[in-house]
């Protein structure tokens, strides 16, 4: 009796121990899964936006710090340049509630030019790492090049008309390369118009020299401002003004009556074809929804085609055609203002020539290059893009059929299509548009050779003259 009382007491003795020491492994695995960097991934990411390769004191550091499970709780960013260390940054986060850190900043003191180490370290108030926190140090070697691009001119001042067309060549070079050159035209309430700049090797013989065809497009402010602008691979940006003697154009004014023949015709087909709703009780609200919501999308979709293509060369030569025997119906600029049951609808300005001929007119390659696009686009009907190199396009729009396909060369003068009404068109005509990097230029000047050879031409051999003697000012 008494032997069974003690093997019974001995069996619940020994259960308790196995208890206990499986609670202790427990309590253990715990600790070593929440309180050791074993078991748990780092939650903390840092994204280096800037520096890249190379690094600029003039530039912000731009980082983007972020832990997806716990708040941050230290920064600290430094630098080993020149066997010196130097802070840049530090920061502690007294409150617990940060879990995501953008951080953009430029530095108080200017690096010298040469290698450098930038270390950025990050702690979180997590209780792993036996209650220290994770950790994440990030280390990113660069080259602090503090230097910008140099841009010389090539031409003398350029002239243009609003609306028209200009080019411009120039020398631009950065030993560490440059990332982006590109002309931007200021206008309209800090507007901004950009222009691809395309080598010109082969036209100055030599290899750091750009040309960029450019517009400035109508506004009611007339202070439009050209640069160049060069951006080398440190991000250092520099901005040069292109000099630009500018008249106004001046706009011819017109009045377009529309009926409701053409509005059940034309208007409400268009919106049905581009899936817009509309109300047929409302015609002029339906004729404004095609003026200023469909043909500002069909604009934009002939800019994003024109964008997409990159020709670095000229495909054209000499004067663009006119269509055969045509007597010009529009202008471009024309202010019209259309009016529906003697009242005004809205208003806008023709941005290409209407040129009229007989019914089914064959419609020629206005120059040499080529097609980047045929089909149907909205108030164009049907129409096509040639690309002319250098960011230069023509536009045939209201065709009736398409004689050429995409990727396909045409010649100058080369049959294209026929004119018809598709589109927007009350009668046969042919819309003749000429686009530089998506934004419309005054087709007239394309078309007068005298035009050509003075303002396009010229200032290229000009640039190729002044081309030559780069060594003296480049070394």
């Amino acid at each position: 009796m008494k032997d069974a009382f003690y093997l019974k007491k001995k069996k619940k003795k020994g259960l308790g121990s196995k208890l206990l020491f499986i609670l202790i492994l427990l309590v253990c695995a715990y600790a070593v899964y929440h309180y050791t960097p074993f078991f748990v991934k780092n939650p903390i990411q840092v994204n280096i936006i800037y520096p890249n390769e190379y690094f600029s004191s003039d530039k912000s550091l731009d980082i983007h710090i972020k832990d997806a499970k716990y708040p941050l709780k230290e920064i600290n960013i430094y630098t080993y340049t020149m066997n010196t260390k130097i802070s840049l940054y530090d920061k502690i986060f007294e409150n617990k509630d940060t879990y995501n850190f953008p951080l953009k900043f430029k530095l108080n003191q200017k690096l010298p030019d040469g290698p450098a180490k930038f270390v950025i370290e990050v702690t979180d108030y997590s209780h792993n790492n036996f209650s220290l926190g994770f950790k994440k140090k990030i280390e990113k070697q660069v080259t602090v090049y503090n230097h910008y691009p140099k841009v010389i001119l090539l031409n003398d001042a350029a002239n243009i008309l609003e609306g028209g067309s200009a080019v411009v060549l120039f020398y631009s070079y950065d030993k560490i390369g440059l990332k982006n050159v590109y002309l931007q035209v200021k206008y309209a309430d800090g507007k901004i118009a950009k222009f691809r700049c395309f080598n010109a090797d082969k036209f100055t013989n030599h290899p750091d020299t750009y040309i960029a065809f450019f517009t400035y497009p109508f506004c009611a402010q007339k202070n439009w401002d050209t640069s160049i602008v060069a951006q080398n691979n440190a991000g250092n940006e520099i901005f040069v003004h292109v000099p630009v003697y500018y008249e106004s154009f001046k706009n011819k004014k017109t009045d377009v009556t529309v009926d409701t023949h053409f509005i059940e015709t034309k208007v409400y087909r268009i919106l049905e074809q581009e899936h817009i709703d509309f109300n047929k009780q409302d015609p002029a609200k339906a004729f404004d929804l095609v003026i200023n919501k469909v043909e500002r999308q069909n604009n934009e979709q002939i800019a994003k085609i024109a964008n997409s293509v990159h020709t670095d060369q000229i495909l054209f030569k000499g004067a663009f055609l006119q269509l055969p025997s045509s007597a010009v119906m529009a202008y471009f600029g024309d202010y019209r203002t259309f009016y529906y049951d003697n009242k005004p609808l809205t208003n806008e300005y023709h941005m290409g020539v209407d040129f009229a001929s007989i019914a089914h007119a064959k419609v020629p390659a206005a120059n040499s290059g080529i097609v980047v696009y045929t089909g149907r686009i909205g108030v164009y009907g049907n129409c096509i893009l040639i690309d002319h190199g250098l960011g230069i396009f023509s536009l045939y729009g209201h065709l009736e059929d398409f004689l050429v396909k995409k990727g396909e060369f045409v010649q100058k003068g080369q049959i294209i299509a026929h004119t018809d009404t598709t589109g927007l068109a009350a009668g046969d005509h042919l819309h003749f548009g000429m686009l530089i990097d998506g934004y419309y230029v005054n087709p007239i000047e394309w078309l007068d050779g005298s035009w050509i050879r003075n303002n396009i031409e010229r200032k290229i051999i000009d640039a190729r003259k002044r081309a030559d003697v780069l060594k003296y000012y480049t070394q």
